[in-house]
């Protein structure tokens, strides 16, 4: 699932705003999850980011699986962030996991990614390495903890300009309620948090509205560590997250 690190109160805030996470597969908020994206299935993502203060860009992206293997798996993405600047605006995404119980019956899944790397200096080259560990229990859900580091601590700051560029992130994703309805097929909930004063600090949680298999809405809240740093000083936002696969080409 999906994420990471998304203001209309005025147009130089929304311009100026650091982006939300850029999208590889994500938890809510934070890319927390050992899950990629299934070999040649493009993952299309429309997210945002709301309040009343004020919000984030809309990011449309795409995240596709490029490895054919059993035990080691990946994914490349990108994303666009509008309002702004196209050179501004285009982030890209990488990941490599191997999935849980590939080194062993008990072995937990591991990732290792980047996320938000971008090309204009000092301006969108957030550059964040992470890396999960996660495991699945019966009854409980998947569990996953893990890190991130950004590597240019010139834009991941508090308020006061300090570096908040490392922190610790975890998530939940529990057990589908299977609902079988016709245009609702399952609800999955999760929740994830990244720490950290700079602008990826935050608590997310919801609710994963599958439609069909390969269509989704997740949906939820999002409240901000550091709201300083946040657009128009939001302390909370909503979060709409439209999500599909498309198969077409796994399928051939």
């Amino acid at each position: 699932m999906k994420t990471v690190l998304k203001a209309l109160v005025l147009t130089a805030l929304v311009v100026a705003a650091p982006a939300a996470l850029a999208t590889p597969s994500t938890v809510f908020w934070s890319p927390a999850t050992t899950y990629v994206q299934p070999y040649l299935v493009p993952h299309l993502t429309y997210d945002t980011y709301f309040a009343e203060r004020g919000a984030y860009q809309i990011d449309t992206g795409l995240t596709l699986g490029v490895l054919p293997f059993e035990k080691l798996q990946g994914e490349i993405g990108f994303d666009l962030f509008y309002p702004g600047f196209t050179k501004n605006g285009f982030l890209l995404n990488a990941k490599l996991a191997v999935p849980e119980g590939a080194l062993g019956a008990v072995a937990p899944g591991l990732s290792f990614g980047i996320q938000s790397l971008g090309f204009e200096k000092d301006v969108n080259d957030y550059d964040i390495l992470h890396a999960t560990a996660s495991k699945t229990f019966p009854v409980v859900g998947t569990l996953a903890v893990g890190g991130y580091y950004g590597l240019n601590d010139k834009l991941l700051v508090d308020e006061n300009g300090g570096k908040e560029n490392a922190g610790f992130m975890a998530s939940w994703t529990g057990p589908e309620l299977k609902i079988g309805a016709p245009g609702l097929q399952k609800i999955v909930p999760s929740a994830d948090v990244m720490t950290g004063k700079s602008a990826l600090g935050a608590v997310g949680a919801g609710a994963a509205f599958y439609f069909t298999p390969s269509v989704a809405l997740l949906t939820g809240p999002v409240f901000f560590l550091n709201s300083k740093v946040q657009p128009g000083g939001s302390d909370w936002m909503w979060s709409f997250q439209l999500d599909a696969d498309i198969e077409l080409l796994a399928k051939r």
